[in-house]
């Protein structure tokens, strides 16, 4: 069945572009202002502006930038750090006029001045404008003292999640990580001062910074310029506090104390009425699960030199101890040993933020951010009997630091240096530099990386004779170096010309990583025993012959295994953006983003190398009423996502199996390494010929791969009823266009080798590929039949998986009471769907790392995957705010309710489509019959309120005490289901079983002083 869509052409989308730019050519019109979406634009009108100047300064730091308007009396100051200004007229050195204005990053603050006597000095207090008719984003900002009165987790996810359009993601494999405007978890962008803080190695998630220190936080879903980019998602933009003329400090304690959390329900197998051995029977005893957690933060801000060098400081470290069962009553008795896991895990973070007013007209700052995680855990053996740990160690524990490219905590190290030159009025010149490292270990207790790992059981022992084995650690380890470094620059120019404030740029990320997986000890000594006298794989003599006790049949293998890469990537992108001013109430932004994304394998070859991707840009904004009391937006685009450098650490990574086998005549008692050795071969042997090479980069993706790529179309109203009540309405339509995701399929490549007589006899197979779903593809093949590579290809009907799907339409409403009388409110609706046959990057239903979903492995897989999508969540209804309720306390509340994301089932293939190597339970057929994607109900409606209390008495001027009450009624709603439904071929005994929900109440204890 074919399903229809909406296919914007895009020669419409050229031919509009073209028409733009000659309207941009051609027009004239008042003062263009513009804002990047990493600081904020402050402009107006002075009335009678002869022989005036608006000079703007910034009240925490006192740096003045001095303004003239032009014969119509407007002004414009581009790239100022978000904060509170005075803006100021000043005629023949007297101040006739202040207002006092909080300007918010990616948006512009508007402060207009009426005539006034040249003879009188007027001061305006003035408060933050209601919309802000200068944007054209789809996205809300977060201040300060908002993140501070909420009940909100201090995480940025947990804020995130505010924002409209964000659900929570879908794949707990990838953490915390949100679903921003229907897209991927995998696919958002995260900034702390215009540096990206996204997880380097799989684009997952993202560095923290200790809460505190967040001035702003922007979250765009999107319509966001040419500025920024490698997102299909989300763009989350903060702005981190800086130091001014005061001296500050503060500090602050909290806990989250287990006691007053709620009790974690049990987890029951499901009711299937085929498996009545376990059928509602108990499966975990979570009762006695949970964690406690205490928070101390300090920090500090203040002049080094007055007006001219500031600095900022905050430290927060979280310890946090945590318990729950990990056996569940079908495991083994000598597994219990394990079953019950403790953790003891310390955050470290701080932030340094050092300001320098190089000159009036130059600013200078250093940003230093600092993220790592470490968790020590043990495991306890656990008895069902008691449903208790028993208090007994069993097996080492182990110490990881922001482990493997962990989606919840990738962890950082980061430098970033960024100079703003205000050259003149009409010219701003900035510059960033940047530099992110992180690292992943995992060590466990007692290992010694010099003693080899010993295998072998008692039956292929040699009677008598003992063997040792000291190295407590077994299988494979990450490798000690591994880590991620990431080098970013950037380079912006803005550009005010009469009605056009044009904006251009180039940046570059260079990304470079060490990943992967050895044996710990370096090798292993593999016992066995063959009575056959057999000669072994790779050998040139029998046992016998080899001596020693090969006589009896024991031998030794000496095996090695590592799975090491070094992954780097480019990615470069140059931009330009024309924000014109056609008349004083409408607004056209017209931008050009171009990128390239290059990855390479460990050995340096490209095998990924995607060039001159055009991006426009198209947004309006209409001032309707031309005071700002009703806005009227537009936004169109296309948007392209680069592919995570870890993907080459799976497809194009050095890979090692070997093995060399000796008989021996003894074992060292020390180390437990066989002794007296004797070779049965000249050298090792692979049995998937794996001896450290890469695979020939040019075989591991389709010639000329097209990125990931989505457009995006989307319409706005916001209405200023007063000064108390705004609300809106948006509507945001994207489209999917292509994906990169891998194809295991050998069948079509067998095809094409028997249609063009090519001799396979000594092919080793095919090995996957990276290719554009849906499209023809071509593949370099080496059938190692001494032709070399040769070009295969594949038709888009021959590979049999269907060109990806994935739409999101959402009507977006919203009800604001901005702060005054005491309390601030907003309340959100979204009517949403999220459709197709593709998540993304990341894939809910068969897992697998970012890039490389199950979905396209092979065109079966595909069958009946057309429906909604596991992010779709039909409404959504978010409402938060604060009140000041007494002069010493204050109430604030956060509530959410999203209805229930669509049900699978997922079996066997039915008979007469099922062929060798398919992956069983995999499929979207139950009992041999179609279950269409999203087809089997929906999981139950979630709600969740949230509620804080803060007190702050007057006879202690600074202290701040608070409860933070998160879940309040203990909803422990199911937010996921197991939808394997079958078990070989039986219905599984954990179909619709309980795989997540939301977590029990909690409860946040908090003191802060400030001075």
């Amino acid at each position: 069945m074919q399903h229809q869509r909406f296919k914007p052409r895009h020669s419409a989308i050229r031919q509009a572009t073209a028409i733009l730019i000659a309207l941009t050519v051609a027009g004239s019109g008042g003062q263009a202002w513009a804002q990047s979406n990493a600081t904020a634009t402050i402009f107006g009108e002075v009335q009678s502006p002869a022989g005036a100047t608006v000079v703007l300064e910034n009240l925490a730091t006192g740096a003045q930038r001095t303004l003239t308007p032009d014969a119509s009396g407007r002004y414009i100051a581009n790239s100022m750090p978000p904060g509170r200004y005075a803006a100021r007229v000043v005629r023949g050195g007297t101040v006739q006029a202040t207002q006092e204005i909080e300007a918010l990053v990616g948006g512009g603050a508007e402060v207009n001045f009426a005539a006034v006597d040249a003879a009188a000095t007027v001061v305006v207090r003035g408060a933050r404008t209601l919309i802000d008719v200068s944007s054209t984003n789809n996205g809300v900002v977060f201040t300060a003292r908002e993140l501070k009165a909420l009940p909100v987790a201090n995480d940025i996810a947990s804020v995130v999640q505010l924002t409209p359009g964000v659900a929570r993601g879908t794949n707990s494999q990838y953490g915390s990580a949100p679903q921003i405007g229907g897209s991927g978890q995998s696919e958002n962008a995260f900034y702390v001062n215009g540096f990206p803080i996204t997880n380097i190695l799989t684009q997952v998630g993202a560095s923290e910074l200790p809460f505190g220190a967040i001035s702003n936080m922007q979250v765009l879903t999107g319509g966001y310029g040419s500025e920024f980019g490698r997102s299909t998602g989300g763009v989350v933009n903060i702005t981190t506090k800086s130091g001014g003329n005061k001296f500050e400090f503060g500090g602050k304690l909290s806990t989250l104390p287990r006691g007053l959390k709620g009790t974690t329900a049990n987890t029951y197998f499901p009711n299937t009425g085929a498996n009545p051995k376990t059928d509602g029977k108990l499966l975990y005893a979570n009762q006695d699960n949970g964690s406690t957690s205490k928070t101390i933060g300090l920090y500090g801000s203040g002049p080094l030199i007055k007006n001219k060098l500031f600095a900022f400081v905050a430290l927060e470290r979280t310890k946090s101890d945590s318990q729950s069962v990990g056996a569940s009553t079908e495991t083994k008795a000598s597994d219990l040993r394990t079953g019950w896991a403790t953790s003891n895990t310390e955050v470290n973070r701080y932030l340094a933020k050092i300001d320098y007013n190089l000159a009036e007209d130059h600013h200078l700052e250093y940003t230093k951010l600092y993220d790592r995680t470490t968790t020590r855990s043990q495991a306890y053996g656990y008895s069902y009997a008691t449903q208790s740990s028993t208090g007994v160690p069993g097996g080492s524990g182990e110490t990881t630091i922001n482990c493997c490219g962990a989606a919840s905590a990738p962890g950082a190290d980061i430098d970033v240096l960024k100079y703003t030159g205000y050259l003149t009025d009409n010219l701003t010149v900035t510059a960033l530099y940047g530099k992110s490292r992180t690292i992943h270990r995992r060590s466990p207790e007692g290992y010694d990386p010099s003693l080899p790992q010993i295998s072998g059981s008692t039956a292929v022992q040699v009677p008598g004779l003992n063997y040792p084995s000291p190295q407590t650690v077994t299988g494979n380890l990450v490798d000690p170096n591994s880590g991620d470094e990431q080098k970013g620059k950037r380079l912006d120019v803005e550009y005010r010309l009469g009605s056009h404030s044009l904006r251009a740029g180039i940046d570059r990320i260079d990304v470079d990583s060490r990943v992967g997986l050895g044996l710990a000890g370096g090798y292993r000594w593999s016992y066995h025993k063959d009575a056959s006298n057999a000669q072994i794989n790779g050998a040139n003599q029998t046992l016998a012959q080899g001596g020693g006790f090969g006589t009896q049949g024991y031998y030794v293998s000496r095996d090695y295994y590592s799975n090491l890469a070094h992954p780097t990537s480019e990615q470069s992108a140059q931009y330009i953006q024309d924000h014109y001013q056609i008349t004083d109430r409408v607004l056209l932004d017209l931008g050009l983003r171009r990128e390239q994304f290059t990855n390479y394998t460990s050995n340096g070859d490209a095998f990924i190398s995607q060039r001159n991707m055009i991006a426009p840009r198209v947004s309006a904004s209409w001032d309707y009423n031309g005071d700002g009391s009703l806005k009227l937006s537009f936004n169109a685009g296309r948007y392209h996502l680069p592919v995570p450098s870890n993907l080459s650490s799976n497809m194009a990574a050095p890979f090692t199996s070997t093995s060399e086998f000796f008989t021996y005549t003894g074992v060292d008692q020390t180390t437990g390494a066989p002794t007296g050795l004797h070779a049965l071969g000249t050298k090792p042997y692979s049995a998937n010929n794996a001896y450290g090479q890469s695979r020939d980069a040019r075989e591991v993706t389709a010639i000329g791969l097209k990125p990931l790529s989505q457009d995006e179309f989307a319409f706005g109203l916001e209405k200023a009823f007063n000064k108390k009540l705004v609300a809106g309405a948006s509507f945001l339509y994207r489209r999917l266009n292509d994906t990169n995701d891998d194809s295991c399929d050998q069948r079509p490549i067998d095809a094409w080798a028997t249609a063009n007589k090519v001799d396979t006899s000594n092919w080793g197979g095919f090995q996957c590929a990276i290719i554009n779903p849906g499209r023809d593809n071509a593949l370099w093949i080496d059938f190692a039949d001494g032709k070399g590579l040769r070009r295969v290809d594949i038709s888009a009907a021959q590979w049999g998986t269907p060109k990806p799907e994935r739409t999101y339409r959402a009507l977006n409403l919203f009800v604001e009471h901005p702060f005054s009388n005491g309390w601030y409110g907003k309340v959100t609706y979204t009517l949403s769907a999220l459709k197709g046959n593709m998540e993304g990057q990341t894939d809910t239903i068969g897992g697998g790392d970012v890039g490389l979903t199950v979905s396209d492995d092979h065109k079966e897989l595909m069958y009946n995957a057309y429906g909604y999508l596991p992010g779709d969540h039909r409404h959504a209804i978010k409402a938060y705010g604060f009140m000041q309720v007494l002069p010493e306390l204050t109430v604030g509340g956060n509530l959410a309710l999203t209805s229930g994301a669509p049900r699978n089932c997922i079996g066997n293939l039915p008979d007469n489509l099922r062929f060798a190597n398919d992956y069983n339970s995999a499929y979207f057929y139950c009992k041999g019959v179609a279950t269409p994607r999203g087809s089997q109900g929906r999981l139950p409606w979630q709600a969740q309120l949230d509620l804080n209390l803060a007190y702050t008495p007057r006879y202690a001027k600074g202290l701040s005490l608070k409860v933070d009450v998160f879940n309040v009624f203990d909803r422990q709603t199911t937010t996921r289901y197991n939808e394997t439904y079958n078990d070989g071929s039986g219905i599984s005994r954990n179909y619709l079983q309980v795989a997540g929900r939301t977590s029990p109440r909690s409860v946040r204890l908090t003191a802060e002083y400030e001075f």
